[in-house]
C-alpha cells in the first residue's frame, strides 16, 4: 500500500466524517444497552464482549477505509453501520442466545466490505463476467434445489461447514453484476422504440431476449424453491435498473404486470403462499391460529405509539419469528413511531448515498452498478417495513442489516464495500 494513500486517508475530510457518524453508531448501542440494564432485561452470557466487539470492529472497518478508500463517500458505512446496531440491539432483546452469532457475523460483514471495497476501485472487471455471473446465479439456485433444506415453506438453505447458509441472499450479488453489465452495453439500445439502420426500421425489443431469458430462469428455480420474497424483490429491482438504464416507463408497467401474475401464480400453487395473502387480507378470521403472527404485529405497532414503550419494557417477543420477519414491528413497539421513521430514514438515506455514488461515476457501468446497489437494499428494505405494517402480504424477507441472519448481513455489507470501491473510482477519476 503507498505511503501516499495512508496519508491521503489520515486527512481525508469524508473519513473524517465518517468518523463522526460511526461514534453516533457507538453511542446509540451504548446507550441501548444501558436502557436495557435499567429496564431490567436479563442479558446473556458475555453480552459485555458483544458491546466491546462491535465498537472494535466499527472502529477497525473506519481505518480499513481510511486505508483502502480514503475519497470515497462517508455515508455507506456510517448509515449500515447505525442500522447493524439497531439490528444488534434488537436481536439481543428478542433472542438472547442469537446475539453472539449476528456480533460475530458482524465482523466477518465489515472486514469483506473492506476487501470489497479495495477490489471494487477496479470494478470495470466484473463488467466482462456478466454473463457468468448470470449462469452461476441459476446454477446456485439449482443447486439449492437438490441439497437445500425447507423452512417455512420455502428451501433456501445449505449446510456448509456447520453453518446454515441462505443461497438467494448470495445470488443477489450475481444478479446485480449481469444487471449491470447488461444494460451498460444494451441500455443505450433499449432506450429507442425503433432504430433506423439501412434505411429500414427496427425494434429494440429483441435485445431484451438474454436479459428475460435470466430473469425467467431465476424466477422459475426461485418458484421450485417456493421463494416469493425474492422473485418479487429481482422483479422490482429489474424493473427499476431497466427504468434508470433506459428511462422508459414501458418497462417499468410491464415489470408490474409480471409481477403481478407472478403473485397470481403464487396464490394458485403455493399453499405458503396461499396462507400469506388470505391471512394479509383477514387476519383477524384466523386469529388463533395462521393469523396469529400478523394479529399480534398489529397490536404491537398500537401499543408502541408515538414515542414507543421504551427499549426492554415492551412484549415483541410475544410475535413469533420477531428477530427476523418481524423485527420492524419490535423497533415500532419499543422505539414508537419516531423510532420506526428513524429506521426507515436510514434507508432512504442509504439509498440517497447510494444514488449519489451513482451519479459520480465517470462512465455507465458504474453507474448502474452502484444504482442496482443502492435499489436492492432500498427495494428490500420497502418490501419487508411495507409487510410489518400490512401494507403488503408477508415475504419472509430479512430486513437488510437489522434482522438476525449471517448471509443477509455479511452480503449487505459487501454491497456497501463495493459502493465504496466504486466511489473511491470516481473520487480517483475526477482528482
Amino acid at each position: 500500500m503507498a505511503l501516499s494513500q495512508v496519508a491521503a486517508g489520515a486527512v481525508s475530510g469524508r473519513r473524517n466524517a465518517e468518523a463522526l457518524l460511526v461514534l453516533l453508531s457507538a453511542g446509540f448501542l451504548a446507550l441501548a444497552w444501558r436502557a436495557l440494564e435499567a429496564a431490567g432485561f436479563d442479558f446473556p452470557t458475555g453480552s459485555g464482549r458483544i458491546l466491546t466487539q462491535f465498537l472494535f470492529v466499527a472502529g477497525l472497518g473506519h481505518l480499513a477505509l481510511r486505508v483502502v478508500t480514503p475519497r470515497a463517500a462517508a455515508v455507506p458505512y456510517a448509515a449500515a453501520l447505525m442500522l447493524t446496531a439497531v439490528g444488534l440491539t434488537f436481536v439481543t432483546r428478542l433472542s438472547p442466545p442469537s446475539a453472539q452469532a449476528q456480533a460475530n457475523w458482524t465482523v466477518v460483514g465489515v472486514a469483506l466490505m473492506a476487501g470489497a471495497a479495495l477490489a471494487s476501485r477496479r470494478y470495470e472487471l466484473l463488467r466482462r463476467w456478466k454473463y457468468t455471473a448470470a449462469v452461476v446465479a441459476v446454477l446456485l439456485l439449482v443447486a439449492t434445489g437438490f441439497l437445500g433444506e425447507t423452512r417455512g415453506g420455502a428451501r433456501l438453505w445449505v449446510d456448509v461447514a456447520g453453518q446454515t447458509i441462505q443461497t438467494t441472499e448470495i445470488i443477489k450479488l450475481f444478479v446485480i453484476v449481469f444487471l449491470a453489465g447488461y444494460l451498460a452495453d444494451e441500455g443505450a439500445v433499449l432506450s429507442l422504440p425503433r432504430m433506423t439502420f439501412g434505411g429500414r426500421t427496427y425494434s429494440a425489443l429483441p435485445y431484451l431476449v438474454p436479459l428475460l431469458l435470466t430473469l425467467v430462469a431465476a424466477i422459475a428455480a426461485l418458484a421450485l424453491l417456493k421463494d416469493l420474497g425474492t422473485i418479487a424483490i429481482l422483479l422490482l429491482l429489474t424493473v427499476a435498473v431497466l427504468y434508470v438504464a433506459t428511462g422508459r416507463m414501458w418497462f417499468v408497467a410491464g415489470g408490474l404486470v409480471l409481477l403481478a401474475c407472478t403473485g397470481v401464480f403464487g396464490y394458485l400453487a403455493f399453499d405458503h403462499a396461499h396462507t400469506r395473502i388470505d391471512v394479509w387480507l383477514s387476519p383477524y378470521e384466523q386469529a388463533d391460529g395462521a393469523g396469529y403472527q400478523t394479529v399480534q404485529s398489529i397490536y404491537a405497532i398500537q401499543a408502541g405509539g408515538v414515542t414507543g414503550e421504551g427499549l426492554g419494557l415492551g412484549e415483541p417477543d410475544v410475535v413469533p419469528a420477531a428477530q427476523t420477519d418481524y423485527i420492524y414491528t419490535a423497533i415500532a413497539e419499543e422505539l414508537g413511531l419516531a423510532g420506526a421513521i428513524g429506521v426507515a430514514m436510514l434507508y432512504l438515506v442509504l439509498l440517497v448515498a447510494g444514488l449519489q455514488v451513482a451519479l459520480e461515476a465517470p462512465n455507465a457501468y458504474g453507474r448502474l452498478l452502484a444504482s442496482a446497489i443502492a435499489l436492492l437494499i432500498g427495494i428490500q428494505a420497502a418490501v419487508i417495513i411495507a409487510g410489518n405494517l400490512r401494507m403488503i402480504p408477508t415475504t419472509g424477507v430479512t430486513l437488510p442489516f437489522v434482522s438476525y441472519g449471517g448471509s443477509s448481513l455479511v452480503v449487505n455489507f459487501l454491497l456497501v464495500g463495493m459502493l465504496l470501491g466504486i466511489s473511491e473510482a470516481s473520487a480517483r477519476v475526477r482528482r
